[in-house]
């Protein structure tokens, strides 16, 4: 296609007066370009990552109307070349004016802009974050017009986000674009840049600038699986107050001393043991210790791992816990090289999902009644991340975690 192009352009130069020839070669060219603008990749445009590397502070992409502006200047100016008409002269010099108009009016608009990113620092699986982009204008006199921000994100990590738009920044003043985003995959997730980039004037080419930094996003299961019919199996929903077990408050009883957490209430504070040890325990009363289960966490042996659903068995297990929390049940969690000891209340919830956050999904999980699930938890919940089966076993004392 190359060759085609520049040996249109040398024959129309080389053979001025030949009529048929530069028929022949416009027709080529137009031809040519028509199959480039349609059959091209846009991953492996040359063009394209020319202006996407670090070399250019600036990156342009056309739009639609970009595209269609820029192949009507080429028609009028080949008609005017092969004609001679004065108003075709002027209507290209009209056309390639603008062109030139939006490229320093974008300029202008994209200069001396400060920017500050407040990124979360968790999220939830297919729910919707926000992350603000807080832009100053740093420019004296001029203003700055249909800023839009995105964040710079992975292709296949399955992060759908939505622009966010600014349509006028005054001169020396502070606006702030809201970045919507939602994430279909836990653990974590890489953000590595912010996208500033405009329209203005005129919608035919879009420049932006790209700012790189590193930072994560912790993104937690859902956990809103319906459960109820799943545990209702289990001898643990066959206690007489399961459906009661659901009240919450200080409690008249004082039942034990646990090591405190972010998010447990200061009031709970056991100020004693707390000089004493010099770290922070609270006191539990027989309306917070309600009842203890364990989340175990299970698989098949040589069966081929099949991701999405494991993922299914970890939102499930997320569920399962969510659901005990919420009827007053210390929850625990055990896997492979993984131990988190039963506690109630949102803190202890917040640990299991973030565990179950970062969990790696294709590692080896041991098998229900193994001889190596040996000295659990007085009661398991056992969960098959390969079956997504569910069963309860039980032992006499705690011990130590599955490997």
């Amino acid at each position: 296609m190359l060759f085609i192009t520049g040996s249109s352009f040398y024959m129309i130069i080389k053979f001025p007066f030949y009529t048929r020839f530069k028929v022949i070669f416009v027709l080529f060219f137009v031809v040519n370009t028509l199959l480039f603008i349609r059959f091209r990749e846009p991953r492996n445009n040359l063009f394209q990552k020319m202006m996407q590397s670090k070399f250019f502070p600036r990156k342009l992409t056309f739009t639609m109307e970009g595209k269609y502006l820029v192949f009507i200047t080429l028609g009028i100016g080949f008609a005017a070349v092969n004609t001679g008409i004065n108003l075709l002269y002027l209507l290209m010099t009209m056309l390639l004016s603008m062109i030139v108009a939006s490229g320093i009016l974008s300029e202008l608009t994209l200069k001396k802009l400060r920017w500050e990113i407040d990124l979360p620092s968790e999220a939830t699986v297919s729910s919707e974050t926000l992350a603000i982009l807080a832009i100053r204008n740093g420019k004296r006199r001029l203003s700055s017009f249909s800023l839009e921000g995105e964040l710079l994100i992975p292709e296949n990590k399955g992060i759908v986000q939505k622009k966010g738009t600014l349509l006028k920044l005054n001169a020396g003043k502070e606006g702030q674009i809201l970045v919507r985003l939602i994430f279909s995959q836990r653990g974590k997730q890489e953000i590595r840049g912010v996208s500033i980039e405009t329209r203005f004037p005129f919608s035919f080419f879009t420049k932006s600038r790209h700012y790189e930094f590193n930072r994560s996003v912790l993104v937690l299961p859902k956990g809103e699986e319906p459960v109820a019919q799943t545990l209702s199996r289990l001898t643990i929903k066959q206690l007489e107050d399961f459906e009661t077990m659901d009240n919450r408050g200080q409690g008249l009883e004082f039942h034990s001393v646990r090591q405190m957490y972010p998010g447990d209430d200061w009031r709970s504070v056991h100020w004693k043991k707390t000089a004493a040890g010099q770290e922070f325990v609270i006191r539990e009363f027989d309306s917070l210790a309600g009842r203890k289960a364990t989340v175990c966490l299970t698989g098949n042996r040589g069966s081929q791992i099949v991701y999405q659903q494991r993922e299914k068995g970890i939102e499930l297990a997320a569920s399962i816990a969510k659901f005990l929390v919420y009827r007053d049940f210390q929850v625990g969690l055990l896997g492979p090289n993984l131990r988190i000891e039963e506690g109630g209340g949102s803190s202890s919830l917040k640990r299991i999902f973030v565990a179950l956050a970062l969990l790696d999904a294709g590692q080896d999980f041991p098998m229900t009644g193994s001889q190596k699930n040996r000295n659990l938890p007085e009661t398991c919940i056992w969960i098959n991340l390969d079956s997504l089966n569910v069963s309860q076993t039980g032992s006499v004392a705690k011990g130590e975690s599955v490997t």
